[in-house]
C-alpha cells in the first residue's frame, strides 16, 4: 500500500513539473520546420530568467546592437553593448564585436594583410553576409569572418573563432547564421 502511494506521490510531481515546464516555455508552437520539442528546449534557457554571462545554450542571447543564437552545451562568455562571445571549453568559440566606425574593404584588407591569410570569398549565411577568412599557420588554421553592416562605410561585426579550423563547421555556421541586427 506504501509502495501504491509513492507511485501516485511520484507521478503527481511529475505532472506538476511538466505543468511547469510547459507554462515556462509560454505555449509556444514549433516554426520553420523546427519540430514542438525542439522549439520548447530553445526556450528553456530563457524561461529561467535574463540570459547572462555564464548562462549555458541553447537560448537567444542579446547585446545593444544584435543577438545571436547560443547552441547547446554552449556558455555565453561575454556580454557587452557591442561585443557577444560564447563557446565550449576546449571547443569551438565565437566572438562577435561590432564595430560602427571600421569600413568594410577597409577591414578585409586589414585581415589579408595578416602573413598566411587565405581570403575564403564572401559567404552568405541566412540573411548575413560575411567575408570569410582562413589563417593558416603552423599551431593550426584559424577561421575569421567579416559581416557588412548597411552600406559597409561605417559597420562591421568582426567574428573571430577559437578552435575552428574550417569554414565549414556546421555549428559555427548555425551561430552566425542566427545573428540579427537591432
Amino acid at each position: 500500500m506504501i509502495i501504491e502511494i509513492m507511485k501516485k506521490v511520484y507521478l503527481f510531481a511529475i505532472m506538476i513539473a511538466a505543468a511547469i515546464a510547459f507554462t515556462a516555455c509560454g505555449n509556444k508552437t514549433a516554426q520553420d520546420g523546427e519540430n514542438a520539442e525542439g522549439a520548447a528546449t530553445e526556450q528553456t534557457a530563457e524561461a529561467t530568467g535574463e540570459v547572462k554571462e555564464g548562462s549555458k545554450g541553447p537560448c537567444t542571447v542579446s547585446c545593444e546592437k544584435f543577438s545571436i543564437d547560443i547552441p547547446e552545451g554552449w556558455e555565453v562568455r561575454v556580454i557587452k553593448d557591442n561585443e557577444i562571445s560564447a563557446g565550449q571549453e576546449y571547443k569551438e568559440g565565437l566572438n562577435f564585436v561590432y564595430d560602427e566606425q571600421a569600413n568594410y574593404k577597409q577591414s578585409q584588407q586589414i585581415e589579408m594583410d595578416i602573413k598566411g591569410m587565405e581570403d575564403l570569398g564572401e559567404k552568405t549565411l541566412g540573411n548575413n553576409t560575411y567575408a570569410t577568412f582562413l589563417w593558416k599557420q603552423e599551431a593550426g588554421d584559424a577561421f575569421s569572418a567579416i559581416l557588412k553592416i548597411g552600406d559597409g562605410e561605417n559597420g562591421i561585426i568582426k567574428v573571430n573563432t577559437t578552435n575552428v579550423k574550417t569554414a565549414d563547421n556546421e555549428v559555427v555556421l548555425k551561430v552566425m547564421e542566427s545573428l540579427k541586427l537591432k
